[in-house]
């Protein structure tokens, strides 16, 4: 009784013992006590210690501390071969970068090998998985560095049992998508060790899923339970794409019996042979046994749970959908989410927008609507996507219909002043003097070709424009050419190169630090304050406003009159264009073209929108007219209207003088049929054949009969050269 009670209490206390300290207590007191033991009991001890040593025999050695020499070594290569660059004329960047992808690769097997066919070195071979994904990391996301190189590479992998049959290959396009590979083998790596591993080494399995998350990000926790295939919330771009061939493809059909692992049963045994039409799956792979592939759903809690803390930490509408979607019980994990935004969807900006979306999601207007009215300033620029995806859901609701209107009318006009306070104070500062706004009104009245138009449109934007506003110092070019330092302003940045009267203070980014890696979220902060995604906010929200039906459309109407209102250019393309070119000449004003340039297509829509509405209603009010008029009575005289100018052609047309704006919309007048041909003179409206109008013959001109005799002449002034004409016969004859 005394044994079996003290060997539990032992194998308690042996586990929570520090490696150093379990190796000694082998070494001092269990080997001893063999000595001590029967000699049946002493050679099933060695018989099984035998057999371990034979089965671990051939087991890879990850020596990670090599590894890391090898690996830092390469990398002080390739930061020296970057220095040496700009004297010699090549560089071995390529060669060094395939050197240290090929060395971080090429022990992956072993770390696979050992994980799963000798089901040991657990946490050691995390670390070299980890140090991997470092490594590539790093080498991924040097700044200032072209990834090309690195990014079109070809990375082959093949995984292999001891027996040289392959279980998985790879042939990787790019060295940033090895982690799929590393995806693969961390996931039979736990498999295997809540299969085999102790209690202390299960324990490490939350601490090692936040290491994983925070080299890859949570994406990669719900990829390894695909084993790093794409899952449904994956969204992989073009270049990431990557094939692998399974082994069920080259290989033969024959089970995999796991013939090297310690959980192998005999062969017999029908529950450690997976059966012959099992395929791969996503979420299963053919060469596991039985025993592992009992353990995936352990293994999913575990996931989920590591998905679940991160998702408290730093909320997303993504990390929402895929937690729903890998619960076992959506709907009380869908309850726990939307308790813990209740209680912090206050928190920060962050936490904020995700509890925006997720309520967007779920059609929450209410919750929409509350955190709308009370911490709406904790929105962000960057948060416009979000806050017009949360109006367009409130705008759905007829309770809240008035509030969202009131919500896009609000944010349309923030959107178009930021566009024009950005104008005035960078480009054109003189655009509100009096005798500017006149000399505009005066050339929006030109005619789109009148003489002159162009000259008076440069001459305006010269006289609009800030002094010195645009045109580098040459010296200062030349200085960036020749590789000179940028002096220090007074604002503590670069300053005084002569893009400008004030230097740099109103140019953001001259040099295109912004743009050498625009996908990093470090940089999210200086692009929203320098490189503002107005276009995108003003579209979005037009969009929203359309969406909204015919009160959103009376939103746009207002709109399009506060913007001709405040900037009167936007009504002449031509003026709009030499503007944008001037704005041009400044560097890191991109946003600022694509906004005023989406602001000016914004009208142009608006006001062909509401010329044809115009024209809608008269065409409706003629027919309309029409209509009465043909109610009280037909009449069976043609009306006769004098000739206004008897010495002119009966039938002219007159031509509109048009302003540049009006160039853009349809004409302004109804689609009305053309009224009845009318006599040519009052001295023919006075002749005998001019009196009622009455039907022609039907069959005057049918084949075979003989058509009516003309009339007699009678002579008028002006018919012609031959002393006149017919009236309703020859004086129709310039009628086609």
């Amino acid at each position: 009784m005394s044994c079996s009670s003290g060997s539990p209490r032992f194998a308690v206390l042996y586990d929570s013992l520090p490696t150093d300290v379990q190796s000694a207590i082998v070494q001092k007191q269990l080997i001893p006590l063999l000595d001590h033991a029967s000699k049946a009991r002493r050679n099933r001890v060695l018989s099984s210690a035998a057999k371990m040593h034979r089965r671990h025999a051939r087991i890879p050695a990850l020596d990670l501390r090599s590894k890391q020499r090898e690996v830092n070594a390469l990398l002080d290569d390739l930061h020296r071969d970057a220095k040496r660059s700009f004297v010699h004329d090549r560089s071995r960047r390529t060669e060094l970068l395939e050197q240290t992808v090929e060395s971080v690769t090429c022990w992956l097997n072993d770390i696979w090998r050992v994980v799963y066919e000798h089901n040991v070195d657990f946490m050691l071979a995390h670390r070299c998985l980890v140090f991997t994904m470092n490594t590539i990391d790093q080498i991924g996301h040097a700044r200032a560095s072209c990834r090309c190189a690195l990014t079109s590479m070809y990375v082959p992998i093949t995984i292999k049992r001891r027996s040289g049959k392959v279980v998985k290959s790879w042939e990787v396009n790019g060295a940033h998508n090895v982690g799929e590979v590393l995806e693969f083998i961390w996931r039979d790596l736990f498999l295997s060790m809540l299969a085999t591993g102790t209690r202390r080494q299960i324990e490490k399995i939350p601490e090692m899923l936040d290491d994983i998350e925070d080299i890859m990000g949570w994406t990669s926790l719900e990829r390894l339970l695909y084993g790093g295939r794409k899952c449904p919330h994956d969204e992989y771009g073009p270049d990431e794409e990557w094939s692998d061939v399974d082994s069920d493809i080259d290989e033969d059909e024959d089970a995999y019996t796991d013939d090297d692992s310690d959980l192998d049963g005999p062969v017999s045994d029908a529950d450690w042979v997976p059966k012959l039409h099992r395929r791969t799956t996503p979420s299963h792979a053919k060469h596991w046994s039985h025993r592992i592939s009992s353990q995936v759903w352990q293994f999913r809690k575990h996931v989920h749970a590591a998905m679940l803390a991160v998702f408290r930490s730093n909320p997303s509408l993504r990390l929402y959908s895929a937690l729903l979607a890998s619960s076992a019980d959506p709907q009380t994990t869908q309850a726990e989410l939307t308790a813990f935004l209740s209680e912090s969807a206050t928190s920060s900006p962050d936490v904020f927008a995700a509890a925006l979306d997720i309520h967007a999601l779920e059609n929450n207007t209410s919750a929409i609507a509350d955190l709308l009215a009370t911490h709406a300033h904790l929105l962000r620029p960057r948060d416009a996507p979000t806050h017009q995806c949360a109006v367009t859901t409130l705008a759905s609701d007829p309770a809240y219909h008035s509030r969202a209107l009131a919500i896009i009318e609000k944010e349309l006009l923030d959107t178009a002043r930021t566009v024009r306070a950005a104008l005035v104070s960078s480009v054109f500062s003189r655009l509100d003097t009096l005798a500017n706004k006149t000399e505009l009104d005066a050339i929006v009245k030109l005619r789109s070709n009148a003489a002159g138009r162009q000259d008076r449109v440069e001459r305006w934007v010269d006289a609009v424009t800030t002094p010195g506003a645009v045109g580098p110092n040459p010296m200062a070019l030349a200085a960036l050419v020749m590789g000179i330092p940028l002096p220090v302003g007074p604002g503590g940045g670069p300053a005084a190169l002569g893009f400008g009267g004030d230097g740099l203070d109103g140019d953001a980014d001259p040099l295109g630090y912004l743009d050498l890696d625009p996908n990093d979220p470090d940089m999210e902060d200086l692009r929203e304050e320098f490189r503002p995604r107005l276009k995108q906010r003003f579209e979005g929200w037009t969009d929203v406003a359309a969406a909204a039906g015919k009160s959103g459309a009376g939103v746009l109407a207002r709109m399009y009159r506060e913007l001709v209102r405040s900037m009167p250019f936007l009504r002449a393309s031509d003026v709009v264009e030499e503007m944008l070119a001037r704005v041009s000449e400044k560097p890191g004003k991109q946003h600022l073209i694509d906004a005023v340039d989406a602001l000016s297509a914004f009208v142009k829509v608006q006001r062909r929108k509401l010329a044809a509405s115009k024209s809608e209603q008269k065409r409706r009010a003629n027919a309309a007219s029409q209509t009465a008029s043909s109610g009280s009575g037909p009449s069976l005289h043609l009306p006769l209207h004098p000739h206004p100018h008897p010495g002119m052609p009966m039938f002219m047309f007159g031509i509109a003088q048009t302003t540049p704006e009006e160039s853009d919309t349809v004409p302004d007048r109804p689609e009305t049929p053309p009224p009845p041909l009318e006599p040519i003179s009052p001295a023919q409206a006075n002749h005998e054949y001019a009196g009622p109008a009455a039907p022609a013959p039907l069959f005057t001109f049918y084949p075979g009969m003989p058509a009516p005799a003309p009339p007699p002449a009678v002579p008028t002034g002006g018919g012609g050269g031959d002393g006149g004409g017919y009236a309703g016969w020859n004086g129709m004859d310039d009628v086609d």
